[in-house]
């Protein structure tokens, strides 16, 4: 479902932004150094694109369509030229047109809220016990392989929050996490999130197991 429009600057970066989720940011190159001055000068906000080709240094790179407001929390500098930011993002967008490649990106977009599935029998309701179940034993195995523990894992309780929390947990990559941001309802991205839970857990199981003998046949 589509929202309103707006322009908005935009920072293609490496990494997929969901509503929510913490940005840190280091920036050094003056064409954000001059958006950074301009968001603050207006609401704070800018969008968070994922680079489809291209590099977050340099020349203008080409983004996917979708991204993520951020709004900026906290500015400091650190020293030598470089200015930490923080941010969190906030609401999905989709880019409309391109209006300007430099100094920085700048677009017109339209916001996105949640879709709904209704007058779609054939897709049933996700079910989050389930998933919080499953995404609780997926984090187990994941630290369990990186020699670490943990005893409970603190999930949103909200749905639409959880669909967007459980991608940085997962271990795929960015245009998969794309795909999952690119999603128009929670049921659909809840949907995709448990079938790669389910799909990733039992190889998780066995590499973490394989270790474990082979330590204890070293020991």
């Amino acid at each position: 479902m589509a929202g309103t429009t707006r322009r908005l600057p935009l920072f293609p970066l490496n990494t997929v932004l969901f509503p929510n989720a913490a940005l840190p940011l280091q920036i050094f190159e003056e064409r954000y150094k001059l958006m950074l001055r301009d968001c603050l000068q207006g609401d704070s906000s800018f969008g968070v694109v994922l680079i489809r080709s291209g590099s977050e240094v340099g020349e203008p790179s080409e983004p996917y369509s979708v991204g993520t407001v951020a709004r900026i929390t906290q500015v400091s500098d650190a020293g030598e030229g470089k200015i930490f930011v923080s941010a969190v993002g906030q609401q999905r967008f989709r880019i409309v047109e391109i209006v300007q490649t430099r100094p920085y990106m700048t677009a017109e977009v339209e916001l996105l809220e949640e879709a709904t599935v209704a007058g779609q029998p054939d897709l049933p309701s996700p079910d989050t016990e389930v998933i919080r179940r499953g995404a609780a034993r997926y984090v187990q195995l994941t630290l369990g392989l990186g020699g670490g523990w943990i005893t409970k894992l603190k999930l949103p309780v909200d749905d639409t929050f959880l669909s967007y929390y459980l991608p940085k947990l997962l271990q795929v990559e960015m245009p998969h996490k794309q795909a999952l941001l690119e999603l128009p309802s929670t049921a659909l991205r809840l949907g995709a999130e448990q079938a790669i839970l389910e799909a990733q857990t039992p190889e998780l199981h066995a590499r973490l197991t394989k270790e474990l003998l082979s330590k204890f046949a070293r020991n």
